[in-house]
């Protein structure tokens, strides 16, 4: 009999039992949802990863616009001091210009006063001149001299 019980666990060996059967069956079903896990924890992973490469990506791409932004604005901003500063002579330059325009129009409308006075003096000392040259005509026309007479030439 003992040769036949060794026999008899061999062959229960053999066979699976009810309780071995079912460690047996939970394994494979552990090992079935394992692998699921690891599936969809590789693929999660992965999509992950192209999630993270397309953000770096896109973080490389605006840093690079980023500079060359503020490549652009510090260039704009050198324009914009340039063109301050040339504002600033240029407003000063028509200044400069206003007030030689205004001094030039002053000394003309002086010199324009200085014509008319001395347009209206020339026409009285004109005036004058045919009044005393009537006068003297007058006075010589009748044979009177200076006084009437004429005072002797004393040596």
């Amino acid at each position: 009999m003992i040769a036949s019980s060794s026999y008899f666990d061999c062959a229960l060996s053999a066979l699976p039992s009810a309780k071995r059967s079912r460690t047996s069956q939970h394994d494979d079903v552990s090992a079935q949802k394992f692998e699921e896990f690891q599936r969809a924890s590789s693929q999660k992973l992965q999509e992950l990863q192209q999630m993270v490469e397309q953000q770096a990506a896109e973080i490389q791409r605006l840093n690079s616009e980023k500079e060359t932004i503020q490549t652009s604005a510090s260039q704009l901003s050198a324009q914009h001091a340039k063109a301050e500063h040339e504002n600033k002579i240029l407003k000063r330059a028509v200044a400069i210009q206003q007030d030689r325009g205004n001094q030039m129009t002053a000394e003309l409308e002086g010199g324009r006063q200085f014509k008319v006075a001395a347009e209206d003096r020339i026409r009285r000392l004109e005036q004058m001149n045919l009044t005393l040259q009537y006068q003297l005509q007058a006075n010589s026309s009748t044979g009177n001299d200076f006084m009437g007479f004429r005072p002797p030439d004393v040596y």
